[in-house]
């Protein structure tokens, strides 16, 4: 992997190494005062740039593409529509690897050679790294992925425009309770992802008037469970919530087919919907006693216009990557707060966001739908191709989730539809 330099290593001897260091530090500090300068802009002049930070690189690097494909997307229809500001929108990106240490560098080089009117991205634990960055030039950024530690986020210029892992847990316990069931089990394998569900489960369930009867973590990849699973039956739950690999799911529903004939029903996460974990437990049983819980896609008409606009960028044969409608929205919903703004100022920017993407306001669907409303003195509510985009006081997102039953040939079927606003109800 490159790094970057950084200036508090070795030695540099006589003056003109002393000179350069000097003159890089001072184009840096230059640079990042620039990004969180209050500036006003007026129509004209030359484009108006955002930041795509994310993986470009390595195995996890569809999630990069799908960011990219996204953003590419909401900058054919902005600027088809007029540009920001009258200005045209520019994209530069960053490579984060996946990886806090090389996203420092990464973003660090994109602020400093960039000056960014907000920033999408990134999707995973990178942000961790990245926030007090973003915070100290006073940029908006959205960010996307599941990580629970932004749940309560108390940074105001970081926008999570796609649900938390949270929010799955909370949809499995809403469909579940949905479903009329009163008492559940949690059985999850000690894979740390898989733990992280509990906490909100729990929380969820007994939000709603429930009880969880049993909390049994298994180490993955046994022979048998036998004894983990008589203990969850011998507490009678109505339901068992559930996520571990493939291998461990296969053992447990043999288990428990052994010992009650599968008699308590399971839900999963998205993991558990996944081909190899129904594979492993065969389509016939999980067709008749699990449930998978995960997003699903929303339809009106700001996912048409998503659609159309892709179509016109990519070709029609062409498909959008998962998620890249969560970049399509940041980057849509970024540009209506500068043009709110009137301004390309970082903290303008900012406290511009949620007043047009939250009611009141009049809906819109379509960056030139919604900056003619702007334009026009209207208050907007900009709805997004993801979700409706109505930020809560974290600034954070309940994107619709689906519920979905895999038939004996292999096909998930959505069974019940988990809505935003029923899920911010549901959530602790």
């Amino acid at each position: 992997m490159s790094k970057t330099t950084t200036f508090t290593q070795g030695k540099r001897s006589g003056l003109q190494g002393f000179l350069r260091l000097a003159s890089a530090c001072l184009a840096l500090v230059i640079a990042l005062s620039a990004c969180g300068s209050a500036s006003t802009s007026t129509t004209g002049g030359g484009p108006v740039t955002m930041g795509v930070l994310s993986c470009f690189t390595g195995t996890l690097s569809s999630l990069g593409q799908a960011m990219l494909q996204g953003s590419q997307v909401a900058q054919k229809a902005i600027n088809d529509a007029g540009g920001i500001l009258g200005r045209q929108l520019n994209l530069a990106q960053a490579d984060t690897q996946c990886d806090e240490a090389d996203s420092v560098p990464a973003l660090r080089k994109l602020l400093a050679t960039q000056d960014l009117v907000g920033i999408i991205g990134p999707e995973t634990q990178e942000i961790n790294a990245d926030a007090p960055i973003i915070s100290a030039v006073k940029i908006p950024d959205e960010f996307q992925g599941g990580s629970t530690l932004f749940d309560h986020n108390a940074n105001t210029y970081l926008w999570r425009d796609s649900p938390s892992d949270s929010q799955l847990g909370v949809a499995m316990a809403l469909y579940a309770h949905k479903k009329g069931y009163h008492t559940a089990a949690l059985l999850f394998y000690s894979d740390i992802a898989a733990q992280t569900f509990a906490k909100p489960i729990t929380a969820t369930w007994q939000k709603l008037g429930h009880q969880i009867v049993s909390n049994v973590t298994v180490a993955p990849d046994q022979t048998s469970y036998r004894t983990q699973v008589q203990q969850i039956i011998n507490t009678h739950p109505d339901v068992i919530f559930t996520q571990t690999d493939a291998a461990t799911a296969a053992v447990l529903f043999q288990n428990f087919k052994e010992l009650d004939n599968l008699a308590i029903p399971f839900v999963g996460t998205d993991v558990t919907g996944v081909d190899e974990y129904l594979k492993a437990v065969t389509y016939a049983a999980a067709n008749a006693h699990l449930i998978s819980v995960y997003g699903t896609s929303v339809t009106g008409q700001a996912a048409t216009a998503f659609n159309q606009v892709f179509a016109t960028k990519f070709g029609s044969t062409a498909q959008p990557l998962a998620n890249a409608n969560y970049a399509y929205d940041a980057v849509i919903s970024l540009a209506l707060a500068v043009d709110k703004a009137n301004s390309t100022s970082g903290p303008a920017i900012d406290a511009a966001v949620n007043t047009v993407t939250n009611s009141p306001g009049t809906q819109c669907y379509t960056y030139k739908n919604c900056l003619s409303l702007l334009k026009a003195g209207t208050k907007i509510n900009y709805e997004g191709a993801s979700g409706d985009l109505n930020y809560n006081k974290y600034n954070n997102v309940f994107g619709p989730y689906g519920a979905f039953q895999v038939n004996t040939s292999g096909q998930e079927q959505q069974v019940m539809l988990l809505s935003a606003s029923d899920l911010a109800a549901a959530t602790p």
